[in-house]
């Protein structure tokens, strides 16, 4: 600030330039408060007694007007400071200061204009489970977000952010032969809801791996489309979904929640006898 005042002979350059000064130091984390405290003892120290408008004595208090920032601050400063003893009857011992507003930034416009292509609040785009992994089984059976399955009378919603390389999670699987013959009010056996501590799409290809004539017994899915679709015996019939991601010890507890909350203990996959 010493610097910037000594090195200007003229009063409206050396006003601009301060300003210039103390918006850098500003943006470089300096207190603006505390450099506007600074200003006056700089300006003492090189400008001549009758230039300088603040006096020798220092106000004991501040009034401080904000504004937004323009070309005629230094100006603006410059009026203040003439006019000075004239509202100084009226004001007191009080200093008269202008502090400059940050303005609006480009990034900030940008932020808050990009709320115009948002979704509105409370909707959310569907986005599809599938992990789209080149030679994936598993994704042409994975529902989207927001997909709702009917279950025994209850619905169940397909949330948005698992995929099939999820772990530690449960699942369900859905049997769409059975699931397009509901009738309204009517319970049927088409749900499976399952667990599993490796990834989603793994699991799953145990299950598929039952599918033929020597181990459809041992999964819950293989034993159901052989006993009611002999002639759709694949794994094209289910349509699945991860439904939550858990601590590995907490698995149990939420496969027997779901399976509790829609019934499928008794009316569903989960009832099926599989062989070990």
């Amino acid at each position: 600030m010493l610097r910037v005042v000594s090195r200007n002979s003229q009063e409206n350059t050396r006003y601009e330039d301060m300003e210039q000064l103390k918006t850098d130091l500003k943006r470089s984390g300096h207190d603006l408060e505390q450099l506007e405290d600074l200003e006056p003892a700089v300006y003492r120290r090189f400008v001549a007694p009758e230039e300088d408008s603040l006096g020798s004595n220092i106000p004991s208090e501040s009034l401080v007007f904000p504004v937004n920032h323009m070309r005629e601050i230094p100006q603006l400063k410059k009026l203040l400071r003439e006019t000075e003893h004239i509202v100084q009857p009226v004001l007191g011992d009080t200093r008269i200061k202008v502090a400059t507003r940050k303005g609006t930034s480009i990034g900030n416009r940008v932020m808050r204009n990009s709320a115009i292509g948002r979704a509105p609040e409370g909707s959310q785009p569907q986005e599809s489970q599938k992990c789209t992994g080149t030679g994936c089984k598993c994704c042409k059976h994975m529902g989207m977000s927001g997909d709702v399955f009917h279950i025994n009378k209850s619905e169940l919603t397909v949330p948005n952010r698992y995929s099939c390389k999820t772990e530690n999670c449960i699942y369900m699987a859905q049997c769409k032969l059975c699931n397009g013959l509901r009738s309204e009010g009517l319970c049927l056996e088409d749900t499976y809801f399952g667990q599993t501590s490796q990834k989603f799409h793994k699991r799953i290809n145990g299950h598929r791996a039952c599918f033929n004539a020597e181990d459809f017994k041992k999964s819950a899915l293989s034993l159901h489309a052989m006993e009611n679709h002999p002639d759709c015996f694949d794994m094209n019939i289910y349509k699945m979904a991860v439904l939550k991601k858990v601590n590995p010890r907490d698995l149990n507890r939420e496969e027997f929640r779901y399976i509790e909350k829609y019934q499928t203990n008794s009316y569903g996959l989960n009832r099926c006898k599989v062989e070990r």
